[in-house]
């Protein structure tokens, strides 16, 4: 039971996973995929515990609730946990030989958002399943939710990181993981605020807005996939 919940919370990142490796025209080694994986997964408990630290922190200020509110969500939570996926690809990948077109930026990072959404859905499942009666289809519930929801926004938001590492990399543009990272994590927090509740802080019930959030990033991401390749091969 235990290895299955755990398989059905690592499930959603293998699909998505399976779908944007096939964006590489030159496969990488998959001790590097494992590798840039599970350093993504690694650092989502120390992203967690960054937020936490922060949020606490804020709380004793007097500020307006619409600050705190923007402080939690778009930067507590959107760009730390951008920045701590973008540090699994820089520790593990970014001097490593294997690490030589552009569009290696956007895979290793859409990998390293991967691992960390994996262990996020973990969690989910075994906090949500805590009392329930019917174990499994509470789990497959969440699995369900989470793939077409916050697993995806993982896979967007970091390919979009991704793809300014490259330009600051590959291209030597001046700020361009800077810019990267706050993109990825207004879109994060405009997510964040869209589907998290005080009431339910991982069980995501997604709607109208989100969909169409989530369609036009995926969108934005295929262009930013094709003008890699384009400008590479020239």
């Amino acid at each position: 039971m235990l290895f299955g919940l755990i398989a059905l919370g690592v499930l959603p990142s293998i699909i998505w996973l399976s779908i944007y490796l096939r964006e590489d025209e030159h496969p990488e080694p998959n001790r590097f995929i494992l590798k840039t994986f599970f350093l993504g997964a690694l650092l989502a408990p120390v992203a967690a515990g960054i937020e936490f630290l922060l949020i606490d922190e804020v709380r004793n200020f007097s500020l307006p609730a619409v600050l705190v509110n923007f402080l939690i969500f778009f930067v507590f939570i959107g760009i730390v946990e951008e920045y701590c996926k973008f540090l699994a690809v820089r520790i593990g990948m970014l001097k490593n030989p294997v690490f030589d077109e552009p569009t290696d930026a956007m895979i290793y990072l859409i990998v390293a958002g991967l691992g960390f959404a994996a262990l996020e859905n973990v969690l989910a499942i075994f906090h949500f399943i805590e009392g329930n009666a019917n174990i499994f289809g509470e789990a497959l519930e969440i699995t369900a939710l989470r793939f077409l929801s916050s697993t995806l926004l993982h896979v967007l938001a970091s390919a979009i990181v991704g793809y300014y590492l490259a330009q600051s990399y590959f291209f030597s543009r001046k700020y361009g993981i800077i810019h990267g990272l706050i993109i990825a994590g207004f879109l994060h927090g405009a997510y964040n605020v869209l589907t998290i509740s005080s009431d339910s802080f991982q069980k995501i019930q997604p709607t109208l807005i989100v969909i169409i959030l989530l369609g036009v990033m995926a969108t934005v991401v295929n262009v930013l996939f094709y003008r890699l390749k384009k400008g590479y091969n020239k």
